[in-house]
C-alpha cells in the first residue's frame, strides 16, 4: 500500500537519475580520430601534432614579442607547404578598452566556384597571454584551421570564397580582429564567419553565441553538425557579459556565423599550465569537426545575405537540435497559460480543488523556490566567510567543487520536502499542482516578453504541464474524478521535460561561472522539484522525513566535505602574480603580490615583511595585492615627454591639446598612461598611415583614465590629448616580463606554493614616472 502511494515519487526520482546519466552519457567527450583517418576527415591526432609543433616549447608568445614573431613564421611556413600564398596584415589599431598595439594577421584566401564575391571565414587567434603558453587558448584553435587548410586544399573549390585568418593581439584586447575588418580589402567581401577559441583546455566544444539571423544559421548548424551542444541560453547570456573574443568584433561588422569554446579545466586557463600536454585530444576533435563543418556549410550555402531573424534552440543530448522563430515563444507561453487556467478552472468547478488549497499551493510553490535560492546563498556565504571560497571578484574556481555541487542539489529536495511537511494538509497533491504550474507559466510569460532565447525550459515545461494534464481533465469531463496514474502523469511530464531542458547546462554551469553557479543550479532544480511537490503530497509523513533527512544529511555532507578540502592543489592551483614595482621618482621599490584568495600563502608571507592589509595597485584600479619593500634597482624610467602644448579653441580658454611622445629606454614591451580625473581625458589619437586612430580610454573607478599601448615603437610613440587648460600630473607605467635579476624575485618566486601559479599578464617588473603637464610650456 505504501509502495503504491509513494510510487509517482519513486518514479520521479528514478527518471530523474535516467535523464542525469544519459545526459552525463551524451556529452561525454568524443573519440579523436588517429592519424590512418581519412585524408578528407578532421583527424585530432594531425592537428595536435602541428600543436606540438607551435607550442610545444612551452613558452608564452604574446603579442609584440620574438616568441609571437616565432610561432608566426612556423604558421606560414605550413600554409605555405600546403600550397598557400599566404599574406601578412599589420597596422596601429586600438581596443574599445583604451589599449593600442600593431598586431600582425596571418591572411589566406582560398577562391570559390560561384560568381558571387561574397566570402566566409574561418578565424583563430595566435597570440597567448604572457603568463602561459596558450597551447588551447588559442594554439588548439590555430592547429584545427591549419588541418582544416590542409582539407581545403584537396577538397573540390567552395561556392563562396573561403578567407582564413589568424588574428594576433587578441588577448590585448581583440586587436587583430579589429584590424582585418578595419582595413583589410577582404574583409568587406565576409559574409559569416566561423571564430574557435577557448576558455579551458578540455571539454566538448559548445557553440555559444551566433550572429543575428541565427533562424537562418541553426538551419546550417542542425544539418551540418555530428554532435551539437548548445542553446539559446548561452547566446542571451553571452551578450550580456563582458567577456567578448574576435567573433564580438565580426558581428560589429555584421558578419553572421557561429563561436565555439570548450571550458572544461578553467583553472589551466591563462596560466603556465595551459601548455601542450594538457591539451584535451578530444576537444580538439570535436571543436575541429565543428569548425570545419559549419565552415563547410557557410561555404556552400546558396545565400549568404539572410534576413535578421532571432530563434530558440537547444540541443537534445547531443543528438538533434529543436529550433523555432523567437516570435512564437509568447504566443505559445500565453497560451499555454490559458490552457493551465482552463483546466485549474475545471478542477474548482468539479470540487477537486478549493480557494484555500490553490492559496497554500502557491504559496508553497513560491516558498520552495525562494527557500532554496535563500539556503544557497547563506551556505555560499558562510564558506567565503570561513576562507573556504574565495571572493566574488577573484577566480571563482575551487579545487574540490564536487561537494558544494552535491549539497546544491540536494538543497533543492530539501526545501521540496520541507514545504511539502508544512503544506501538505492545506494544499493536497492539486494545490500543489495548481501552484506550480501557474508559477512555471507566470515566469514563461515573462521570460518569453523579456529575453525569448531564455525561456525554452520554462516553455517546454508549461506546455508539458497544460497537455499531460489533459487526461485528468477529460476524466472530469466525463465525471470520473483523476486517478492516481493520470494524476501521477500530470507532474512527472513536466518534471521530466524541464530536467531535461536543464540538464545540459547544469553540468557545464559549473566550468562556465564558478561559484555562481550553485545558488543558479539550486534555483534551477527548484523548477523541478516544483513538480514534486504534489508527489510528496501524496507520500506518507514519514517518507516525507525520509526525503528532508536523506538531503539535509547529503547538503551537510557536501559543505562539510567544501571545509575540509582543501582550496587549491596543484592541478587546480590559486592564481598569485607578483610584482616588482619601482617608482623612480620616489627611488622606491616595494612588492606587489596579489593571490586570488586574498591571504597570502605562509610561505610567501615569511619571504618578505608584508603589509596586514591589501592595497590597490594603482589609485583606481580594481585588483588588491600585498606589499613589502623590495630592493632598490635603479631602473631607467618610462618617458611622457611633451612635444608641443596648444591651445585647442580661440583664445585658449577651452582646452589644450597636447602632442606627447611615449617611450621605454630600458626597451619594456609594453606601457600605460594614467591620466588624472582633472585633466578630463576622454581619448587619445594616434597618426597612423591610414589617418588618425581615436582609442576611447578606460575610466578607473577613482574618475581618472588609463590608455594602455602593447609592443612600443623603440623610436616610441607619438599621440595627441586635448585635456583641461590646468597643470596636470600625469603617471606613466611600463612593465616588462620577469622579474629583474638582482632583485630576490627568484626567492619569492620559489616561496609560491605548489597549489599557486602566475596568470595572465604573469609575474612582472614595473616602472613609473610622473610627468606633470603644464599648458604655459608650450607657449
Amino acid at each position: 500500500m505504501a509502495l503504491m502511494r509513494n510510487r509517482g515519487l519513486i518514479l520521479a526520482m528514478a527518471g530523474i537519475l535516467l535523464l542525469l546519466a544519459a545526459a552525463m552519457l551524451a556529452y561525454r567527450p568524443l573519440l579523436p580520430r588517429g592519424l590512418n583517418a581519412a585524408p578528407g576527415e578532421f583527424s585530432a591526432a594531425r592537428a595536435q601534432a602541428t600543436l606540438k609543433t607551435l607550442v610545444g616549447d612551452g613558452v608564452p608568445h604574446p603579442i609584440g614579442s620574438g616568441a609571437n614573431a616565432r610561432v608566426r613564421d612556423l604558421i606560414v611556413a605550413q600554409l605555405a607547404a600546403l600550397g598557400y600564398a599566404p599574406e601578412l596584415q599589420s597596422g596601429w589599431v586600438c581596443s574599445a578598452w583604451g589599449v593600442c598595439g600593431t598586431p600582425t594577421n596571418i591572411v589566406v584566401r582560398l577562391p570559390g566556384a560561384a560568381a558571387e564575391n561574397a566570402a566566409v571565414l574561418l578565424a583563430a587567434h595566435y597570440d597567448s597571454v604572457p603568463a602561459g603558453p596558450g597551447a588551447s587558448d588559442d594554439g588548439v584553435g590555430v592547429a584545427i584551421v591549419l588541418e582544416i587548410a590542409r582539407i581545403l586544399a584537396a577538397s573540390p573549390a567552395p561556392a563562396h570564397p573561403i578567407i582564413l585568418l589568424l588574428t594576433d593581439g587578441e588577448e590585448a584586447g581583440l586587436l587583430g580582429a579589429q584590424l582585418f575588418v578595419r582595413e583589410h580589402a577582404w574583409s568587406k567581401q565576409v559574409k559569416a564567419a566561423v571564430n574557435l577559441d577557448s576558455r579551458g583546455v578540455s571539454g566538448p566544444s559548445l557553440m555559444f553565441e551566433t550572429g543575428t539571423a541565427n533562424a537562418w544559421l541553426m538551419q546550417l548548424y542542425q544539418a551540418a553538425i555530428r554532435t551539437p551542444i548548445t542553446n539559446s541560453v548561452y547566446y542571451v547570456v553571452y551578450k550580456s557579459l563582458p567577456n567578448d573574443t574576435d567573433f564580438t568584433v565580426f558581428k560589429s561588422a555584421s558578419y553572421q556565423g557561429f563561436n565555439f569554446a570548450f571550458i572544461g579545466d578553467v583553472a589551466h586557463y591563462h596560466t603556465p599550465l595551459d601548455d601542450f600536454a594538457n591539451a584535451s585530444l578530444s576537444s580538439i576533435q570535436h571543436q575541429g569537426d565543428n569548425g570545419l563543418s559549419t565552415l563547410v556549410a557557410l561555404a556552400n550555402s546558396p545565400d549568404l545575405h539572410p534576413p535578421v531573424a532571432e530563434s530558440v534552440y537547444f540541443d537534445v543530448f547531443a543528438r538533434t537540435v529543436v529550433a523555432w522563430p523567437a516570435r512564437l515563444s509568447l504566443p505559445a507561453a500565453l497560451a499555454a497559460l490559458g490552457l493551465l487556467l482552463a483546466e485549474a478552472v475545471l478542477l474548482f468547478r468539479r470540487r477537486v480543488l478549493d480557494r484555500g488549497q490553490a492559496v497554500w499551493g502557491a504559496a508553497g510553490a513560491l516558498l520552495n523556490l525562494l527557500l532554496g535560492l535563500l539556503l544557497c546563498v547563506a551556505c555560499v556565504a558562510l564558506l567565503r566567510f570561513l576562507g573556504r571560497l574565495p571572493p566574488m571578484d577573484a577566480g571563482p574556481w575551487i579545487a574540490h567543487p564536487l561537494p558544494m555541487s552535491i549539497a546544491a542539489a540536494f538543497m533543492a529536495l530539501l526545501t521540496a520536502g520541507s514545504v511539502s511537511t508544512w503544506f501538505a494538509r492545506r494544499a493536497g497533491f492539486w494545490g500543489f499542482w495548481l501552484g506550480s504550474t501557474l508559477l512555471i507559466a507566470l515566469l514563461t510569460v515573462a521570460a518569453c516578453a523579456l529575453s525569448p532565447g531564455a525561456s525554452f525550459a520554462l516553455l517546454l515545461a508549461s506546455v508539458a504541464a497544460g497537455l499531460a494534464a489533459l487526461p485528468c481533465v477529460l476524466g472530469l469531463l466525463r465525471s470520473r474524478p483523476p486517478g492516481r496514474a493520470a494524476a501521477d502523469f500530470a507532474v512527472l511530464v513536466p518534471c521530466f521535460v524541464i530536467f531535461t531542458s536543464l540538464a545540459q547546462m547544469l553540468l557545464l554551469l559549473y566550468a562556465a561561472l564558478g561559484t555562481v553557479a550553485w545558488p543558479m543550479s539550486t534555483v534551477a532544480l527548484c523548477l523541478t522539484t516544483s513538480w514534486l511537490l504534489p508527489l510528496l503530497a501524496n507520500a506518507t509523513r514519514r517518507d516525507r522525513q525520509r526525503v528532508i533527512v536523506m538531503s539535509a544529511l547529503l547538503t551537510l555532507g557536501g559543505m562539510v566535505g567544501t571545509l575540509l578540502l582543501p582550496t587549491y592543489s596543484a592541478d587546480w592551483p590559486q592564481r598569485i602574480n607578483i610584482e616588482y614595482r619601482f617608482d623612480a621618482d620616489q627611488a622606491q621599490a616595494h612588492w606587489w603580490v596579489q593571490p586570488a584568495s586574498l591571504h597570502l600563502p605562509t610561505a610567501l608571507a615569511g619571504a618578505a615583511k608584508f603589509d596586514p592589509l591589501p592595497r590597490a595597485r594603482y589609485p583606481g584600479s580594481a585588483p588588491l595585492g600585498f606589499v613589502a619593500d623590495a630592493p632598490i634597482l635603479k631602473l631607467a624610467q618610462p618617458e611622457l615627454a611633451p612635444i608641443s602644448a596648444t591651445p585647442s579653441a580661440p583664445g585658449g580658454s577651452s582646452r589644450t591639446h597636447y602632442e606627447l611622445r611615449l617611450r621605454s629606454p630600458r626597451g619594456a614591451p609594453t606601457a600605460f598612461v594614467i591620466f588624472p580625473a582633472s585633466a578630463d581625458i576622454r581619448e587619445v589619437v594616434v597618426a597612423t598611415a591610414v589617418g588618425p586612430q581615436h582609442a576611447k580610454l578606460q575610466k578607473l573607478r577613482s574618475g581618472a583614465t588609463r590608455f594602455g599601448v602593447v609592443g612600443i615603437p623603440a623610436a616610441g610613440l607619438e599621440f595627441g590629448i586635448d585635456a583641461m587648460p590646468s597643470r596636470a600630473a600625469v603617471q606613466v607605467f611600463d612593465q616588462s616580463y620577469g622579474l629583474p635579476e638582482g632583485s630576490a624575485g627568484a626567492s619569492l618566486q620559489q616561496a609560491r606554493p605548489p597549489n599557486a601559479t602566475s596568470s595572465q599578464e604573469g609575474d612582472i617588473t614595473v616602472v613609473q614616472h610622473t610627468v606633470l603637464l603644464d599648458p604655459a610650456a608650450g607657449r
